[in-house]
This record gives C-alpha cells, structure tokens and sequence, in this order.
C-alpha cells in the first residue's frame, strides 16, 4: 500500500507541472492594458514608468524560451549603440545606464576611447546621477561633455581595482559584521556593482540592525527611497483604511513584521532586476535560456516564496497567501466535514427506506438545497447572524451547502448498491441485527465512493468559499481575491490561480489514495503487482 501512495504521489509532480503550464498560458493570455499600452517615444520618464511596470510583471521575456538572455554586459552594448546612432531609443538608453550605475562601468568605462568625441561625452555627462550617488566629482567635471569623459576616465584608472568580485565580497562581509562609515563609503564607490552581495546577505541576514544597514546601502545605491507598505489593517472590509507606509530602509529597532515587508520588496524587486546588474557566467548562460522565461519566473517565484508584491496595498502576495489561506481552507474543511457528518447519515436512512415517505421527503430536502444559490443562502444566515450574534459558525453552515445534497445522494446510491450484495443478504439470513448489518456490512463498504469524492468536492467548497467570504464580511483569499479583481492586482490572482491549482491536484491524489487504503480488493491487487 505503501508503494502504491508513493506512486500516486509521485505522479502528481509531472500533474502539477501540467496544470502549472496550462494555468500559466490562461493567465498570461489576459491582456493588460496598462502595461501594454504605448508611452511616446519622446517622454523618457513615460518610458522608464512603462518599461518598470512591463518588467514587474515579466512582460519583457519570452513566454516559455529564451533565445537570447540578456545580462549587464549586453544591456550596456545595446544602450551604447543606441547612443551612438543617436536614434529615438538614446535618451531612454542614457537613463537606463544611469539607473544600472555602477555595475555598467565595467563594461562603459574601457571603451569609452573607442566611441566617437560627442557620443563620449554624452555617455559622461548620462552617468553625472552616479557620481553623485558615489558621492564624487563636483558639478564643474560633471556637467561639460568633455571634462565629465575625462573624469570618468581618470576615474577607472584609478578605481577599476575596486570593482572586482572578491573584493566586494569581503566589503559587504565586514560591513554584516559590524557598523562603519568607511566601510560604507567603500561601497557606496562601486555604487550598483556591490548589490549582487548586498542582496546575498540580505537572504541571510536576520540580525534588525544588520538587515537596516544592507537596506540602508541598497537603498543609497539604487536610489529606490520610495515608500513601501508594512502593515496590514484587517480591522475594517473598508479598502479606504490603507496599510501604513513606510521608508524601504530599516530601522534597526523595526519590528518582524516591518523586516518582512521591506525584506521582501526588497527581494522582490532583486528578483525582477537581477540581469540588469549581473553578468551571466559559464553555465548561467545555459541555463538562462530556461530561467529568463516568464514560465520560470512565475513557477520559481511560487516555490521560493518570491511572489512579487500586490499592486493593491503593496504587501508581499506570499505573506497575504499565508495569512488567508488558513482561513479559507479551514472553512471549506469544516464545511466538508459538517456535510459529511449530516449527508451520510441522511443518505443512509433514505438508502434502507427506499421507496418509503422518508425516502422521498428526503430527496425533495435535498433537492432544495442544492437549487437553491450559495449566496443567497449565505445572506439569509448573514441576516439572521447579524440579528442574534452568531459567529463563525453560520458561514461553514452557508458554505456546507455546496457538497450537502452531493455527499447525501452519493451516499444514498452507493448504500442502496451495498445492501444488493450477497454479504449483506448472507448477514441478514444469519439473523444479523438490523444496525449490525447497516453499519458494520453495508456502511462499511459503501463508504468508498463517498470518502473519494471528496478530491472533488473540496476545490469546489474552496470556490464556494469566495462567495461566503465575501457575504460574511470574512478576510480570506476570496474576499482578497475579489479585492484584487477590483483593483486589476494580476500578481495575486496568478498566486492564487496556481494556489488553487495545487489544493485541486492534492486533493485528488489524496482520494485515489483515500481509495487504496480503504478498498480491500485495491490493496490485493497492489501487493499481487509487488510480488510478481
């Protein structure tokens, strides 16, 4: 039996890995208009917007392959070449060099001689917002084309020592291990280049003060100083009563859930931005024909926890699917189980009174129930909720409606089955009492398919759940997910299309499961197949 779950479960990872495809392909098929729509060619701050949204959301990649992955180094050629043609795209390339900043110069700086004398200065005077990032230079070097080139010439001649891997390594490891100004300083020189390491140790990091001091540098480097959210107010369903915000550097006296927040904006964006300022080594460039996909980006995000932040209120996805989950999940179980509890017993009362008044009273019963619209039986029980106090207990009794009446008219079908067989015949014939024969012969058996379809109908409490949530008033992930419907938030409703995805295949591994274990001519036939 053993083998056989193992089996089950095993096949589930390529089932998984299908319904992540398919789940994947229907969600990217949406348009969004927002994104995908045109800045003009002349409005570089337009362009930068657009581009950053496109980019949060992976529309700059190949859906599913990569032919050809990008990385600092090829940014920086195909900005110079812009610059150099001088055509519609260069001044958005000069912002773009700009914003990689210290990572690029590297790859700008040496080559800065090989480019034409007008083209070099412009590509000098683009990087003056690194300078002063860096701290460096005054205005007088930094706003004639030809004394800025020969700034950052001098510049390389003198730094370029500074801009290695090891060296960084070392910086970002003695400033984890203590506060310096110095060491900062040392850093905030090679601007973007140190934030590879910087974001490394941010992975790692759990010390407040730590972490305030790498968010201090990223922040310093990138110039993202913009607010970020880091609380969530769950007080009111009332979208007007916003989270709190909040700086993107950390205060060393910050509480857990403000590291998290910026912590993981943090990542998040690093996620996103990585190949603007890494370059891609041996096996990276293979493997990077994968990764640098939106397929990879969305089923890796969802594995490591990378799910991006919610463009709702700016919280991480992965910390709201954690928060709401419990509730959601634990209403649709308590649901299943209350109509489990009610269904079987019904469906075995009207199964042995077949054909009797109780039979048919029951079936209109349940009939009833099952035409009758979850919503509307959810706002009824709200109104008598809000009427006589009663909690939690009315929105699993709304939501068990769902699978009621299908728990009950399995139960009745496979129960009638049941007591046609010849075992039940021989028990009665040997005088068997009535609840003996019901119960031990008869339930027993016709408990099978009942206790399978729960791989089915436990996805469907969970969408029935959406429509109870959102009645009642409590904050699940229907009720989010209705919120982000409103507010077009693409990143949660992907979370949550692929959470949804996962409980739907468990469940279903965990019935054929359920079937093995309770089937005795199942276990025969696996412990046959492992013999032979």
């Amino acid at each position: 039996m053993l083998a056989f779950a193992l089996r089950r479960a095993i096949w589930a990872i390529p089932t998984l890995f299908g319904v992540s495809l398919v789940v994947f392909l229907l969600t990217t098929l949406l348009p969004d208009p927002e994104a995908e729509a045109n800045a003009p060619s002349g409005d570089v701050a337009a362009r930068v917007r657009l581009d950053e949204l496109r980019r949060a959301r992976f529309l700059d990649l190949p859906r599913l392959v990569n032919l050809s992955p990008r990385d600092v180094r090829t940014t920086v050629d195909e900005c110079v070449a812009h610059i150099v043609a001088n055509d519609a795209d260069a001044s958005f390339c000069e912002t773009r060099i700009a914003r990689i900043g210290g990572a690029a110069l590297p790859h700008l700086l040496p080559r800065l001689d090989d480019v034409p004398p007008a083209t070099r200065g412009r590509i000098a005077l683009a990087l003056a917002p690194v300078a002063r990032r860096m701290g460096i230079g005054d205005a007088d070097d930094l706003s004639h084309p030809d004394r800025a080139a020969l700034f950052w010439t001098r510049f390389w001649e003198d730094r370029s020592v500074d801009f290695t891997e090891p060296a960084i390594r070392r910086s970002v490891k003695r400033i984890t291990a203590r506060d310096s100004d110095l060491l900062e300083q040392e850093i905030r020189l090679v601007d973007t280049f140190a934030l590879r390491e910087v974001m490394t140790a941010m992975k790692t990091a759990q010390d407040p003060a730590v972490l305030a001091r790498l968010t201090r540098l990223a922040a310093r480097v990138t110039g993202r100083d913009a607010p970020v959210r880091t609380a969530d107010t769950d007080k009111t369903p009332d979208d007007s009563t916003r989270p709190l915000a909040s700086s993107r550097i950390l205060e060393p006296t910050a509480d857990h859930a403000q590291v998290r927040a910026v912590v993981s904006e943090w990542l998040s964006w690093w996620y996103v931005h990585e190949t603007d300022y890494v370059v891609l080594q041996g096996g990276e460039k293979v493997t990077a024909s994968v990764a640098q996909t939106r397929y990879a980006k969305w089923v890796l995000g969802a594995v490591t926890g990378q799910l991006g932040l919610s463009t709702r209120d700016s919280l991480p996805i992965f910390d709201k699917l954690v928060a709401r989950a419990p509730v959601t999940l634990g209403m649709a179980m308590l649901a299943f189980l209350l109509s489990a509890l009610v269904g079987v017993p019904i469906g075995v009362v009207a199964a042995w009174r077949r054909g009797h008044a109780i039979d048919h009273g029951t079936a209109w019963a349940i009939l009833l129930v099952y035409c009758v619209p979850t919503f509307l039986v959810a706002e009824l029980l709200a109104l008598f909720g809000h009427a006589s106090g009663v909690g939690f207990a009315l929105p699993v009794l709304a939501l068990s409606t769902v699978s009621l009446s299908v728990v009950t008219q399995q139960q009745r079908a496979s129960m009638i089955e049941a007591l046609e067989q010849d075992y039940v015949r021989s028990a009665r014939a040997k005088g068997a009492r009535t609840l003996r024969v019901a119960v031990v012969h008869a339930l027993r058996n016709a408990l099978v398919p009942t206790v399978t379809i729960a791989g089915v109908q436990f996805p469907a409490l969970v969408g029935g759940a959406f429509v109870v949530e959102e009645v009642f008033e409590i904050r699940g992930i229907g009720w989010e997910t209705l919120r982000a419907i409103e507010s077009h938030d693409a990143a949660w409703i992907v979370a949550v299309t692929l959470l949804c995805a996962i409980v739907t295949t468990a469940c279903l591994v965990a019935s054929d499961i359920a079937y093995g274990l309770l089937d005795p001519r199942v276990r025969e036939t696996q412990a046959r197949r492992h013999v032979s």
